[in-house]
């Protein structure tokens, strides 16, 4: 028969437990730290992000410039200026979009426009906020309508630091002015004025 009390583990066994005891410790601890990062990457994905949503008149363009590509007919690059009111404002923090300058490049070709625009508007409060708009217009002339997708670039004040974006309805009316109809949202969090 075994008699417990004269059995002795070996010192190599004692040992091996103690490794695999202090192993275990900061694995568990990697383990926490892993659901944490998941957990604060999920949350700041879901973000505390709000909606918003606007209609903005932008005038005929005043300059527009057009240079031909000379590889085909009807293929060329055009840029152009645009004053802006905005009919239906977004609002942003209490602050609601106003008027603004929108400056447009685009490429001509095979009757279709492929635009690239960039907006710089003031709000009520006096701060500004610049986004960034990517579209195609299955026209050279109005009337026509277009989708494309707007994303907020940057503001000053207590919009440094911005970020949102969303989508965008276009009508190209006969006499060149845009209608933008826009809708998306914005993340708070990263803003300077959400920072105490």
């Amino acid at each position: 028969m075994l008699d417990v009390r004269k059995y002795r583990p070996l010192p190599q066994i004692l040992t091996l437990f103690s490794l695999l005891v202090a192993l275990s410790i900061p694995m568990t601890a990697q383990d926490k730290d892993k659901d944490k990062n998941e957990k604060d990457s999920k949350e700041k994905m879901n973000g505390n992000f709000v909606k918003v949503e606007g209609k903005v008149r932008c005038d005929k363009p005043d300059p527009a410039y057009s240079i031909e590509v000379p590889d085909r007919p009807g293929h060329a690059l055009t840029i152009a200026k645009r004053k802006c009111t905005w009919t239906e404002p977004m609002l942003f923090m209490g602050a609601k979009t106003k008027d603004g300058v929108s400056v447009s490049f685009a490429e001509k070709s095979e009757g279709m426009l492929h635009v690239n625009g960039f907006e710089t508007d003031t709000l009520d409060n006096g701060e500004k906020l610049t986004w960034k708009s990517i579209g195609q217009v299955l026209a050279e002339k109005g009337p026509a309508s277009a989708t494309g997708r707007w994303s907020l670039m940057r503001g000053t004040g207590k919009f440094r630091g911005i970020k949102g974006g969303g989508s965008i309805e276009e009508k190209l009316d006969a006499d060149d002015v845009l209608v933008l109809e826009m809708e998306g949202v914005y993340d708070p969090s990263e803003m300077v004025g959400d920072k105490k």
